[in-house]
């Protein structure tokens, strides 16, 4: 088991990133973090004793739900694939500086998340009682608290 466990939720603009230390059993830290800081982040942790996951959207079945009209949908799409291509280069870089990166498919939230895609008032909740972080977030570093949850 590593001593790191490292969280990504992949975002064009800024990332949402969570480090949980197994040894002290605390947090690192938890916020969202642009493309070209994130391995200044990860600098104090040993490659050799951390592991890095990254949720891969692109690991899902292609959907074509996207709803709304022609442009609305044409925007989602969009923006959906800068975030793959995001989190394909981030994981590239990472395993590049010598950190074991295992891409993941994203994990279902069920009632923690709305339709919209944003965290329900109850995943808040659980967030925040199930990692003790009770600072401001937005929602990308809230998938990436709850990868670690899942992964440590």
């Amino acid at each position: 088991m590593s001593t790191h466990i490292v969280a990504i939720d992949p975002d064009l603009n800024a990332s949402g990133v969570a480090a949980w230390n197994n040894k002290t059993q605390k947090w690192t830290f938890a916020k969202s973090v642009s493309i070209e800081n994130l391995l200044t982040e990860l600098k104090d942790l040993d490659p050799a004793e951390t592991t890095v996951f990254i949720e891969a959207g692109w690991k899902i079945k292609k959907s074509n739900l996207r709803g709304g009209n022609y442009r609305t949908a044409q925007a989602k799409a969009r923006n959906v694939g800068e975030n793959h291509a995001t989190g394909i280069l981030i994981a590239k870089i990472i395993r590049g500086a010598g950190y074991n990166v295992v891409e993941f498919s994203p994990l279902r939230k069920g009632i923690f998340k709305k339709l919209s895609g944003s965290w329900s008032d109850l995943g808040r909740s659980y967030i925040e009682n199930q990692s003790g972080l009770t600072h401001r977030m937005n929602d990308d570093v809230r998938d990436a608290i709850y990868s670690v949850l899942h992964f440590r």
